[in-house]
Formats: structure tokens, C-alpha cells, sequence
């Protein structure tokens, strides 16, 4: 397993998609920045209402630069990779089980998404404190909040996963990566306008509606224990249901 991490860490850094996205990520994060302080400067009604700080900028961050999105191809690109080339035979002629396969790719994956957080957070700190100061938090657990849009994000990157391990081809999976969560997502709508209960919303429990609530300070505090306990669900069933119908296929 150890062997395997090594191999995947060393695909990691020469992956030139993983240095892509994140730029790219960094480049829309800025132009937000500078679009917003232009038309600060430019109209006094949109500075009025306009309440942008380093703070705010970090804490909407992963909605402002389509994060999930983003994180979501490279997580496919990486995963396809060795089932495209076909070196995934290599490593299995090697005596390697597809558990650990999977799990060295899954771990390498998610390290790699956790890099990409890191410097989308810190970049849009950076640029909103330039334009607009650092700002206040309002009263919110400023490393709570981000904690849990952490634990989200690896509960999409863990959906994302799974998609790419099943299916293996890029053009596929990066499919899967835009279409899957709004297929699931109309259809707990479809749900929700059948059984019209005011008590529960299918579509507010699925996992990727949870980051727009937890990308402002004044979430609710229902609804970030919701998007927490989801998020902590979402993660080891998209693992195990990705395990499962990973060892299924064949090669």
C-alpha cells in the first residue's frame, strides 16, 4: 500500500491538470476580486449594498470559483488516467488487490482536493483583503464554517470518485462529474413537488445543495448541523458503494 501511495504522489505532482485547475480557480477568484471593487467604484448603489472582506471572500470562496466543478474534473482526469493508458494491468500483474488500488488512488485523490481547498481559501483571503480589508465575522465560527464546507467538498470529491472508478473513461466520467448531481438532484425534486411535505425537503439533503447554505455567515445553525451529519453519511457510503462496483467490473 505504501508502494502505492508513492506511485500515485509521484503521478500527483507530474499531473498537469492538478496545477490547471487550481490555477484556474486562482484566476476566477482574482477577477471576482477586481470586477467587485470596480463597481464599487464605479456605483454607489452597488457599494452600498456590496459587504465584501477578506473574511467574506473566504468563507464564499468554493461557490464564487465553481470548486466542485473544477476539483470534480481533475478528481476524473486523475483517477482515468491509468485505465486509459492501461498501466492499471501493470499494477495489478504486481500482486495488488483492487481494494488497495483503490484506496491509494482514493487517498492520493483526496490529498490532492485538500491542496486545492487549502489554496482556494487562502487566495481568496488574500485578494479580499486587498480590495476590501479583512473584515468581521458576525459572531460565526469563522474555522467551523470552513471546516464543514471541507467535509462537504470530500463528500462530492468522494461521489466524484466513485463516478470515475466505475465508469474509467474520461470523456465519461467528467459527464458524470456535471450530470449525476443535478439528475439526482431534479429527481428528489420530482419527489419533493409529489409528496409536497413542508417538513422535509429531498433536494435540500442531497449533497450537493449543501455548499450555497454553508458559503455565507449567517448559515443557520439547523441547517449547518444538517449539512455536517449529511456530509459525515455521504462520505464512507460514496466510498463503499464506488468499492463495490469497483471490484464488479472488469478490467
Amino acid at each position: 500500500m505504501k508502494k502505492l501511495l508513492k506511485l500515485e504522489f509521484r503521478k500527483l505532482r507530474k499531473q498537469k491538470s492538478f496545477y490547471i485547475c487550481n490555477i484556474v480557480m486562482v484566476v476566477l477568484l482574482f477577477v471576482s476580486a477586481i470586477t467587485s471593487k470596480a463597481l464599487c467604484n464605479t456605483s454607489a448603489e452597488f457599494a452600498a449594498q456590496y459587504n465584501g472582506s477578506g473574511i467574506v471572500a473566504m468563507i464564499s470562496a468554493i461557490s464564487n470559483c465553481s470548486f466542485l466543478l473544477i476539483a470534480g474534473i481533475f478528481v476524473a482526469l486523475f483517477v482515468c488516467d491509468d485505465y486509459e493508458q492501461q498501466t492499471i494491468k501493470n499494477i495489478y500483474s504486481k500482486g495488488y488487490s483492487r481494494s488497495q488500488v483503490y484506496g491509494s488512488k482514493f487517498i492520493s485523490s483526496m490529498i490532492a482536493v485538500t491542496i486545492m481547498f487549502i489554496v482556494v481559501v487562502c487566495s481568496a483571503c488574500f485578494f479580499g483583503t486587498i480590495y476590501f480589508g479583512l473584515g468581521e465575522s458576525e459572531g460565526t465560527n469563522i474555522f467551523g464554517l470552513l471546516a464543514v464546507q471541507y467535509i462537504n467538498c470530500m463528500a462530492n470529491m468522494s461521489l466524484y470518485f466513485a463516478i470515475s472508478c466505475v465508469l474509467r473513461k474520461t470523456g465519461s466520467s467528467v459527464a458524470g462529474v456535471f450530470v449525476a448531481p443535478l439528475l439526482v438532484n431534479m429527481i428528489l425534486g420530482l419527489v419533493d413537488s409529489f409528496l409536497k411535505s413542508e417538513k422535509i425537503v429531498f433536494a435540500n439533503l442531497w449533497v450537493s445543495s449543501f455548499i450555497n447554505d454553508l458559503s455565507v455567515l449567517t448559515v443557520e445553525h439547523n441547517r449547518f448541523m444538517v449539512c455536517l451529519a449529511a456530509s459525515l453519511v455521504y462520505i464512507p457510503l460514496f466510498v463503499i458503494a464506488g468499492l463495490y462496483f469497483h471490484k464488479k467490473i472488469e478490467l
